[in-house]
């Protein structure tokens, strides 16, 4: 398999000599991945149930998981990758010395298993097999079995059931939860707006959102400060900054096609057609969409052609973009 990576690449977040890396390059390849996520200044992957974590700071990138048995989930903040194993206990390790693996305080019952992690900058997420939700180490006030997907952006999460349904809390301040205010939720909230759609995947940014219904149709909210949200020309004066309700983007010379994946960085959005087309909006200051001096793409545009790959998945970093092929 091969991780095509492109954009901000400083810390050598991205396996590459360059440090900006302005066009898609196969920067990592593995006989199998089971798992990547890139972070401001390292990435994870699982390959072969080995961690590896990819930082210029490193000498030796692969985890001694020999401490942590029969490893279950994964996931990575700012500064550490937390593991969840099989009874329901989460270690971190740091990324300046991945040596240093500390066991973290138990927050669930004996018989429960962290099914999903996901981590933001300011919030890190648990969900259990028996539909429990916390905010590490606190209970949430919500439960359901059905929870398939969940994506934290910065400072808020969204969580998908396998009915289709969409539902968000945390900072709300613009418009990211989709919730039609800019109010904090502090418990999970039904995303009205997508009621009555079936969602099939989601994704959260630095303070927007996205997700894509069963159709292929893609739904967008939140801030639009770098036309991350792909609905209006920059010379728009009407251009919406802050859009807290749920809004469906044309895409332009798009309409036969469906979108069926979706993934958003900090300030950029990126999606797949089901031609294996790639497109993007949103900032560009790091190549992270196009090798253009265009800062800023109000709309989306083409990025990649990828239909000699088998694609199995999309991902951003805060200012990158990745895609996994087989």
């Amino acid at each position: 398999m091969r991780i095509f990576c492109r954009g901000f690449n400083l810390y050598n977040q991205l396996n590459s000599p360059e440090v900006c890396v302005e066009e898609f390059e196969p920067t990592i390849e593995e006989d199998s991945i089971q798992y990547f996520e890139i972070k401001h200044s390292f990435s994870v992957i699982v390959s072969n149930d080995i961690i590896k974590v990819f930082c210029n700071c490193l000498e030796n990138n692969v985890v001694d998981c020999k401490r942590i048995q029969d490893i279950k989930c994964i996931t990575a903040n700012e500064d550490a990758v937390i593991v969840a194993n099989s009874s329901g206990q989460l270690y971190k390790i740091s990324v300046d010395d991945l040596n240093q693996i500390s066991l973290l305080p138990k927050f669930i019952d004996d018989n429960r298993v962290v099914r999903m992690l996901s981590c933001g900058a300011k919030l890190n997420i648990a969900y259990t097999s028996e539909g429990l939700l916390y905010t590490i180490p606190e209970k949430v006030n919500f439960k359901s079995e059905d929870i398939v997907e969940i994506k934290t952006g910065r400072e808020h999460c969204l969580l998908l059931d396998k009915l289709g349904n969409v539902y968000s809390f945390g900072r709300g301040s613009r418009g990211q939860l989709g919730l039609g205010e800019l109010e904090d939720e502090l418990t999970p909230q039904l995303i009205e707006a997508l009621a009555g759609i079936k969602i099939a995947t989601i994704a959260a940014g630095g303070w927007h959102s996205a997700a894509v219904s069963a159709e292929g149709d893609l739904y967008i909210w939140g801030w639009n400060g770098n036309g991350q949200l792909g609905l209006t020309e920059p010379s728009d004066k009407d251009a919406v900054q802050v859009l807290a309700t749920p809004q469906v983007v044309d895409i332009k010379d798009c309409s036969e096609r469906q979108v069926v994946k979706v993934a958003c960085g900090y300030r950029h959005t990126i999606i797949l057609l089901d031609n294996n087309h790639l497109y993007g909006s949103g900032w560009n200051k790091y190549k992270q969409l196009k090798k253009e001096e265009e800062e800023n793409f109000h709309k989306f545009t083409f990025i990649h052609d990828f239909s000699n790959e088998v694609i199995e998945k999309i991902l951003c970093g805060s200012w990158m973009s990745a895609v996994i092929c087989k």
